[in-house]
């Protein structure tokens, strides 16, 4: 897959309009209709099959028409086309994100990681003086026993320095507290943990219950574990219990400020079946402002949601079971059902990832697996049966050789299955040399998300050996293996600048370099975040590179990452997003 000696070897492309006949590569220049649209004077780096560079793109529609010099398209010209003048500005592909949630808008903070909007009452309190300030002042507006929910960012607090229950019960000791530090991390007070009945001695697969120096829970609740204070909260405290206009709304805000970032395709990596028509609702209010989107449908099998996950089994298999054609699940244009997604083991910024080698800092700890072997063996592969794509979360590498094996299980069992491109989420920690070349014998690929690098590097640091901290999203490894590889963000952090920059240079969140020998050149870093997305959702025909009969997404760079020192690549600022030959984001 690797292109980076063809960068070397850049060169104009052959003009090959597209009229009429669609396929037709001699058609010539006469026979083809007037382009709506032309940029020109840009150094175009097509992504194509042997990384071309071209000056100008021809757009009708909401395809790519012509590809070629300056002059050639011109030439294309009618008198209703518009004409672009890019003045030698880098034109690529429209950038795709492997990896995003529905969430809360995005707040300004360069390369800050989990960057999703904070509650005002919260927002800004970055020592645990200032957020015991802040539930103080929850305290003083809210009835005695009225639960206060809020959240952290994962970067500004590393676990050393999280406040715990101690802390919260010095301000709010009749009050519930339950405050989120990323997606895998719930802090609590001892009021939520007597609401969940929760004692030293209480346990939960797939999670854990810290406990401090006196052998009683410290207040600070991990993965599954977390389902214990969840089942007790009021539902309008929960995720999305401001309603369905307030989740909307967020959505909107989110998508709308990933075009700002040259995001013109992402992939949601995990959507309830119920809320399924909540994401057409959004496309269908707002759908020409907002980027192309794949829909992974989520399952809950393991113990995130279930003490009993054979309860988790016969829900999930029933919820395949009960979902229609994936063709015929969404009706606007840019909207696509994915993969289903499950999520096996625990997160890197806990850290609770599952790996095959125990913790650097905790002898005997290995983290936690979420979701059982046999339990993800029988859903995945009744999903399989039903024709569905398999996108799973795999954060260290217990989860991948696990994951790995039983899909092996799986194609062997179900056949005709030579093209599923099932692909694994994350995988953070290098799997062994027999996992890899596993992968890459039955292609089974990686949505990687570089970004780790600058905005989790601290909990790798944590939990990891020197050597698998510098192997962490091991982009080299997995390619010399033959696995695919693409880019995202999941929020840590969104930008496919940032993604880049941290797979070019593999400067991470100290900014010190981690493991020099798993970085890839620029033109690798671009096509995992173009071309490498659309091949995982069966689109590379129609989108992730610059080529006539293509969908006409694109973005315009302020800066050339090609020609510049890659230490400036994280300052490239995004000029233009096109999405479908519209210009929904400009400078």
């Amino acid at each position: 897959m690797s292109r980076a000696a063809a960068i070397a070897m850049l060169a104009f492309t052959v003009l090959t309009p597209v009229g009429r006949q669609a396929h037709a590569q001699t058609a010539s220049a006469a026979t083809v209709s007037a382009p709506d649209l032309i940029y020109e004077n840009a150094r175009v780096y097509t992504v194509n099959a042997k990384f071309e560079l071209a000056q100008a793109v021809a757009i009708r529609g909401d395809k790519i028409v012509a590809v070629g010099s300056t002059a050639e398209i011109r030439r294309l010209a009618g008198p209703q086309t518009k004409v672009v003048d890019l003045a030698g500005k880098p034109l690529l592909p429209g950038f795709a994100d492997n990896h995003v949630h529905l969430g809360g808008p995005l707040q300004p903070w360069k390369y800050g990681g989990m960057i999703g909007e904070l509650p005002a009452w919260i927002r800004g309190a970055d020592t645990i003086p200032k957020v015991l300030e802040a539930i103080k002042g929850q305290v003083a507006t809210l009835p005695k026993g009225s639960w206060i929910v809020g959240e952290l960012s994962r970067e500004q607090w590393p676990n050393g320095t999280l406040p715990g229950r101690i802390d919260f019960d010095k301000v709010a000791p009749d009050n519930p507290v339950a405050i989120a530090r990323g997606p895998h991390t719930l802090l609590v007070n001892s009021a939520a943990l007597k609401a969940a009945r929760i004692t030293r001695e209480t346990t939960a697969e797939g999670g854990e219950i810290v406990h401090g120096p006196d052998g009683e829970p410290n207040g600070k609740i991990l993965e599954s574990a977390r389902r214990l204070i969840w089942e007790v909260m009021p539902p309008e405290t929960r995720e999305g219990g401001g309603g369905k206009e307030a989740s909307l709304a967020e959505w909107h805000k989110l998508f709308t400020q990933l075009v700002d970032l040259g995001v013109t395709s992402v992939n949601i990596a995990g959507v309830r079946p119920a809320d399924l028509k909540l994401v057409q609702e959004m496309y269908d209010r707002w759908g020409d402002e907002l980027p192309r989107a794949v829909v992974q449908v989520r399952l809950w099998p393991g113990y995130d949601h279930h003490a009993d996950p054979e309860i988790g089994v016969k829900e999930s298999i029933a919820e395949v079971d009960a979902l229609p054609d994936p063709k015929t699940i969404f009706t606007h244009p840019k909207l696509k059902a994915g993969a289903i997604k499950m999520s096996i083991d625990g997160g890197l910024s806990a850290p609770i990832m599952w790996t095959t080698k125990p913790y650097e800092n905790r002898p005997g700890f290995h983290g936690e697996q979420r979701i059982p072997d046999s339990v993800f063996y029988r859903v995945a592969k009744r999903a399989h049966e039903r024709g569905w794509q398999l996108g799973i979360h795999v954060m260290g590498d217990g989860a991948v050789v696990m994951v790995v094996d039983q899909l092996e299980r799986i194609y062997k069992e179900v056949p005709g299955k030579d093209d599923t491109r099932d692909y694994l989420h994350h995988v953070a920690v290098m799997p062994p040399e027999s996992t890899m070349k596993k992968m890459g014998k039955l292609h089974i690929n990686v949505a990687s998300q570089p970004g780790f690098l600058l905005a989790l590097g601290s909990y790798a640091d944590e939990a990891l050996s020197p050597y698998d901290e510098a192997h962490q999203d091991p982009s080299r490894s997995l390619l010399n293996h033959g696995v695919r590889v693409s880019y995202g963000s999941d929020a840590g952090p969104y930008g496919p600048i940032a993604g880049i920059y941290a797979a070019v240079t593999r400067r991470g969140w100290n900014d010190v370099v981690h493991g020099a020998e798993e970085a890839v050149t620029v033109p690798e870093a671009i096509e995992m975040h173009t071309l490498e997305p659309a091949y995982f959702n069966f689109e590379e025909a129609v989108r992730g590179s610059i080529e006539p009969g293509k969908l006409a997404d694109l973005v315009v760079l302020d800066t050339d990452p090609m020609t510049i020192d890659p230490v400036r690549i994280q300052d490239i600022k995004i000029e233009r997003t096109i999405i479908g030959g519209k210009e929904i984001f400009a400078r």
